[in-house]
């Protein structure tokens, strides 16, 4: 075999080769990159309703009423219960509406069956509660700090 012949093999062999590791490095990122994606997407939304949170310790309080309280409950093979309350509230004259029980919970919220339905009891219809706003922007609401 002389040198060219030997030169052409090991060029073919790193084509061949690099080809093998880009296929096998683009599988790869189709696989990851989707369950990648889910988790930084859980992990932005976890920290959305943390920064909520933590601002709504100084929204201001008033008083407001429920007007809707029932637990619903969705899906097919792996359902999910959640409560859902609606309430409303007045700030400087100006009626509102919101149906967020804990703030942060339009970002991310998980509740067990039984949590659902104790929080439904907790704010029956037409009962008087406590509205957290944030004074900047009032249709900011929730139930719960």
């Amino acid at each position: 075999m002389n040198p060219d012949d030997i030169a052409w093999l090991w060029g073919g062999g790193i084509a061949v080769g690099g080809f093998v590791a880009l296929s096998i490095l683009g599988s790869l990122l189709c696989t990851i990159g989707p369950i990648a994606g889910v988790f930084w997407l859980l992990h932005k939304r976890k920290t959305q309703a943390e920064i909520l949170r933590s601002a709504s310790a100084r929204w201001q309080g008033t008083v407001g009423r429920v007007l809707k309280s029932r637990v619903e409950v969705s899906g097919g093979d792996h359902t999910r219960v959640s409560p859902y309350v609606l309430y409303e509230y007045q700030v400087a004259g100006q009626r509102y509406e919101g149906q967020q029980i804990r703030a942060g919970d339009k970002f991310m919220t998980s509740y067990t069956s039984r949590q659902a339905y104790d929080t439904v009891d907790l704010y029956p219809v037409g009962s008087e509660v406590t509205v957290y706003y944030d004074p900047q922007n009032p249709t900011e609401s929730a139930l719960s700090r």
